[in-house]
């Protein structure tokens, strides 16, 4: 999977809440018109909303760029909100019942950001997750991505867990062998990833700390 998880987050929470669905056909915040784009993904949810992200990158000047998507947002009609994390760029366009959002950032002489557009009335819906994908019971879902392209269907989980890193890769591993995963060549000399198949399944789990006797776990599942 492509997907720029970290900066869809910020996109996703600065919206609000959604409460029918984003399409190939959704409108999106016009890019420059030298930009080179890229769809995300065919289809794309965020925690159980659908969305249409596209990507782009631009030769630019960081003012000129934000001004154009200021000037953008008011052809539309829209109402403006301006944000920035860090070195991102961060411009939500309201165009009821659309939420637009242009999310970039510098690198050299160039931009590359991403372009989203989602229904502010469509119902959060959450697919299931696989039986065989075993979550600790203390976990708390921070962030749910699917996605679906070119025939290959992923989901990418970021979880904060009330469990030590060592506790919980040893659970986790013993949890999955008991669930018929067997372990990649990846896995073996590398203590804070998880990978593992099944069938036509990959599993990904990265294992991180998050302060004193908790952990963090970005889970990436894809499936052929």
């Amino acid at each position: 999977m492509k997907l720029r998880v970290s900066m869809l987050c910020v996109v996703f929470f600065l919206t609000g809440p959604a409460i029918a669905v984003a399409t190939d056909n959704a409108p999106l915040l016009p890019a420059p018109e030298n930009a080179v784009m890229e769809p995300l993904s065919s289809h794309l949810k965020i925690n159980g909303v659908d969305m249409r992200a596209v990507q782009f990158h631009v030769g630019a000047e960081e003012e000129r760029l934000r001004s154009y998507f200021v000037e953008a947002c008011a052809k539309l009609g829209g109402s403006y909100t301006e944000n920035q994390l860090r070195n991102e760029h961060i411009q939500g366009c309201i165009t009821p019942p659309y939420s637009l959002t242009s999310q970039w950032h510098m690198e050299g002489d160039s931009a590359y950001g991403t372009l989203t557009s989602l229904r502010t009335d469509q119902k959060i819906e959450r697919n299931a997750l696989p039986d065989d994908l075993p979550l600790p019971a203390n976990a708390q879902v921070l962030q749910d991505v699917e996605s679906s392209d070119a025939g290959v269907r992923g989901r990418v989980l970021h979880m904060r867990v009330d469990t030590p890193v060592a506790n919980l890769r040893a659970s986790l591993d013993k949890a999955l062998l008991a669930r018929q995963w067997q372990p990649a060549p990846a896995m073996r000399n590398n203590g804070s990833v998880i990978s593992m198949n099944k069938g036509n399944r990959r599993l990904d789990v990265v294992i991180g700390e998050d302060g004193t006797g908790k952990s963090r776990l970005v889970i990436v599942l894809d499936q052929r």
